[in-house]
Parts: structure tokens; C-alpha cells; sequence
């Protein structure tokens, strides 16, 4: 016969074991009144570890779960509860299941990480409907499981967007009710849009307008994006859809001063053209009549009067100068047309012919690089090299045999990026470097502004145009063009430019 001692420990190992947490609790009813008191009469290791209390039993159902029982139903041997306990830092589903009429039993389940991603899904699901609000965009999910006018599943955001209370909407949502909010003029375009992306299982991107449900036109974009649930087997589009009505005006708004600000500027580049040009006539007549002037009156005029003279003709000749190159200068910036494959070491060539007496004169050693083809308007790319080393051969120091490089490198893709370029085109690095007087960096700037000067007209001659220009040739070849210079160290431009234009 077996000892009823060693079956009473089976039974303990047996509950111990478990990994739910086991409470037997017996309802106490005393006095007149059938008062009930609960309390805990058997417990095994797994629940006095969830709820965080050495000894249960002989404690009350208010002393373990810190519930009272009178605040619950009055079947509790038959609830489920989700209960906290401080003890442990643990969330338990609390089963209660009857044994009879005095006795029920307890099952404690741990429960605390789906407590915490349920209470994570509500932060940031609070967090996703905020900022939906405040970035004014809304997500959707689109089932098309049974076809085309499948179920919508809309966030909050979406339904503020389009004008309804999430809260208080209650009618369904598919896709024929989205359309019934797109603009009359772009529905059909978008429903052919959207249905040709579907049909091929692809992403989309629209632009379009929305009626909203209180009657409010708006200017929406739409992204969406196919997915396959492998789960349940479902076919799903998600998405989202942006409010860019205000960003809209501001384009419009943007749009509109851009094209009168080039019609200003058009017209400004033709008067400059216009005056520049008319100006040349007087000015030659001057300098005629006053040179005939110089010869015939050559020893009838005292010192004074022919250093009056004197300056009254270099002053003309530099007027001469200043417009010629304003014309040159206004004939750069209207050309932006004429645009074809482009051999620059034959340019590059060409212009160091012009200059061949003036780096004999300075006894220059000019080195050549291997320079690409790319696209350019030839006659501008040429005005490009002839300011630069016109403007190196200029700035050399005493004594110092002036010695200038041109030098080409193709632009990698990640310095692509960081310079802001247009991604997935080729550029080329060109740099024209001198042993010059150089010049301070912060007046690197200064130098590309027209009629500006960073020495002395007695010191070195020259209007102040000829960087203006290059800086002017390179936009039109949507480029960009740095300086850097070192005082008496020399001077180095850099000028990056597309392979291609389209």
C-alpha cells in the first residue's frame, strides 16, 4: 500500500514543475451576512516567482494580486484578469477556474512582453497619428485579395486628410470610395495609372487633387508599393499620401518669381547689350578727334595741357576696354544654346597659340594634362582657358619663372554626392594652377564679381571681367568653378563640369 506522505510529495513536484503559476484558493463565508473571504490554501514555485511573494499561502486574493474583491464580479471563480505585480515587475493573465462551490483554481501565465509590445504599438502608434497630424500625411494598406475594389485600411491621418473624424466614421472603405474624393479633371488619368501599376505588381507615384469631405480642394502625392503577405496569402499594396497643397503655392509662388526674375534678367542683359554697343561710337570718335588732337597740337600744347590730354585718352581707351568686355561678358550670358562634343585639349590648344608671344615674353612653362571630351559650346569653352591663363600669365612674380598646369580627373560618385551634383551623371575636375602672387582666400569670392579688382590698376592692367566671365561660362554649363589662393604662393581654380548636358 502506497503512503499517502509520499503521494503528497508527488503532488508537489508535480505543481512545481509547471511553468504557470498554480493557486488554490478557497472562499471563506462567515457570519450572518455570507461575507467571503478569499484565501490561499495550496501554491506552487513557479507562482510565488510571478508574483513576487515567498509564502502564499494563508494570504488573502487582496494580499497576492493587490485587487480587491469586492470591486469584482461576483463569479471571480470564473474571470480572466490581467493582473500587475509590483513584486515581481511582472503582467500575469489570471484564470480562474471552479472546483466546486468553495474552492477555485488559480492559473498565473506570463504575459509581460506582449504587455510591452502591446504597450509600444500604442506609444508609437500615438506617435505615428501626431505626427501624421502635424506632417499632414496619411498611411494605407490596400488588400487585393478579392480584386481591384478591395478592401481599404486607412491610419488616422488619411481620414483627417480627406475631412472625416476617424472616430466617428463608421461607413467601409475601398477603393471605389477613394476615387469618389479625386478631382474630377485627374480621376481618370490616376484610376489608369494606378490600375496599370497593379496589373504589373509595381510601385507608383501620383500627383493629384482631392475634394475632401467637407468640400476643401487639396493637392495630394500618393506612393505605393506592392508587398506579398506569404502569411495569409494575401496580395497588399501600402502607402501613403501627402498634403502638398501648401507646398503647391509656394512652387506656383516660386515658379512665378523665377520667370519674371528671367524676364528681368533678359532684359537687363539686352539693355546692357544695347547701351554697351551704342556706347562704342562716341567713345571711338573721342579717342579719334583726340589722338588727331595729340598730333596736330604737338608742341603747341603746354605740360599741363597735355597731361590733361593724356588722361583725357587713357581714360576713354579704358572705358574702351571696360565695355568691350561687357560685351563680351553680356554675349556669354545670353548664349546658352549650340551645345556638341567637345575635344577640350584641342581648345586648350588653340588658345595657347593666342598666347604663344606672351609666354615667350614671360618665359612660361605651361603643362598639359590629358584633358576628356564633353559636351560645351566650343567658342565659350575657349573663353574659359584664354581668361584663366590670360589671368595666370598676368599675376606672375619677379623674377620667378612663371609656371602654369592644367589638369583633368573624373569625379567619383561618392564626391558626386557631396558636392551636391546631379547623382548618376559623369563629371570632370579641371584645375589651373600658377606659382603667382596668389591672393588672400577670404577675397576668393570677391574675385568672380564683375568690375571687381584685387590689385591696383597701376600694378597690373585689366577691367576686372575676365573671372566674371568664366564663372558666367561655367553656370551655362551647369557647372561650378572654385578659387584658392595663397599670398605669393599662387593661385589655383577648380571648375567642374558635366560629360553631358542631358
Amino acid at each position: 500500500m502506497t503512503d499517502l506522505k509520499d503521494i503528497s510529495f508527488g503532488v508537489n513536484d508535480l505543481l512545481n514543475a509547471s511553468a504557470s503559476g498554480l493557486i488554490l484558493f478557497k472562499i471563506e463565508r462567515s457570519g450572518d451576512e455570507g461575507r467571503e473571504q478569499i484565501i490561499c490554501t495550496v501554491d506552487n514555485a513557479s507562482a510565488q516567482r510571478l508574483t513576487g511573494k515567498t509564502l502564499l499561502t494563508g494570504k488573502t486574493w487582496e494580499d497576492i494580486t493587490g485587487l480587491n474583491a469586492l470591486t469584482l464580479p461576483k463569479d471571480i471563480e470564473h474571470s480572466d484578469l490581467e493582473v500587475y505585480f509590483h513584486d515581481s515587475d511582472l503582467w500575469c493573465k489570471v484564470s480562474n477556474v471552479p472546483i466546486d462551490s468553495t474552492y477555485f483554481l488559480c492559473t498565473l501565465s506570463d504575459i509581460t512582453k506582449s504587455k510591452e509590445l502591446e504597450v509600444d504599438f500604442e506609444y508609437n502608434h500615438r506617435l505615428l497619428s501626431d505626427a501624421e497630424l502635424t506632417m499632414r500625411f496619411g498611411s494605407w494598406t490596400w488588400d487585393l485579395s478579392q480584386g481591384p475594389e478591395g478592401s481599404l485600411n486607412w491610419t488616422e491621418g488619411t481620414y483627417h486628410l480627406l475631412g472625416y473624424n476617424p472616430k466617428t466614421f463608421t461607413s467601409s472603405v475601398n477603393y471605389p470610395f477613394f476615387l469618389k474624393h479625386v478631382h474630377p479633371d485627374d480621376l481618370e488619368t490616376l484610376d489608369a495609372n494606378i490600375k496599370e501599376a497593379v496589373r504589373n505588381r509595381e510601385s507608383f507615384v501620383e500627383e493629384y487633387r482631392v475634394i475632401t469631405a467637407t468640400g476643401e480642394e487639396k493637392n495630394v502625392i500618393s506612393r505605393g508599393q506592392f508587398i506579398k503577405d506569404d502569411l495569409k496569402n494575401k496580395l497588399i499594396y501600402i502607402g501613403n499620401i501627402f498634403d502638398v497643397t501648401s507646398l503647391k503655392v509656394i512652387q506656383n509662388e516660386l515658379e512665378r518669381r523665377v520667370e519674371d526674375l528671367n524676364k528681368s534678367n533678359e532684359d537687363l542683359e539686352q539693355f546692357a547689350y544695347v547701351a554697351s554697343h551704342d556706347l562704342q561710337e562716341p567713345l571711338r570718335k573721342i579717342v579719334s578727334f583726340g589722338e588727331r588732337l595729340e598730333s596736330r597740337s604737338r608742341g603747341a600744347l603746354n605740360e599741363e595741357q597735355r597731361l590733361y590730354l593724356d588722361r583725357i585718352l587713357n581714360a576713354t581707351r579704358r572705358m574702351q576696354e571696360m565695355i568691350s568686355n561687357l560685351l563680351e561678358f553680356s554675349r556669354v550670358a545670353r548664349t546658352k544654346d549650340g551645345f556638341v562634343p567637345t575635344d577640350l585639349n584641342a581648345i586648350l590648344k588653340s588658345t595657347i597659340s593666342d598666347l604663344e608671344i606672351t609666354i615667350q615674353q614671360k618665359n612660361a612653362l605651361v603643362m598639359i594634362g590629358d584633358l576628356p571630351e564633353i559636351e560645351s559650346i566650343p567658342s565659350q569653352m575657349s573663353q574659359l582657358f584664354m581668361n584663366l591663363l590670360s589671368n595666370a600669365l598676368k599675376f606672375t612674380k619677379r623674377e620667378v619663372r612663371p609656371i602654369i598646369k592644367i589638369e583633368a580627373e573624373f569625379l567619383k560618385n561618392n564626391e558626386v554626392i557631396k558636392q551636391g551634383l546631379v547623382p548618376d551623371k559623369s563629371y570632370v575636375r579641371l584645375t589651373v594652377s600658377d606659382n603667382g602672387i596668389g591672393f588672400e582666400n577670404e577675397q576668393a569670392n570677391r574675385i568672380f564679381t564683375l568690375f571687381q579688382r584685387l590689385r591696383g590698376r597701376s600694378e597690373f592692367e585689366g577691367a576686372g571681367i575676365g573671372l566674371s566671365v568664366c564663372k558666367k561660362v561655367v553656370e551655362n554649363h551647369s557647372g561650378t568653378i572654385e578659387a584658392r589662393g595663397v599670398p605669393d604662393g599662387g593661385a589655383t581654380f577648380t571648375i567642374v563640369l558635366p560629360i553631358c548636358q542631358s
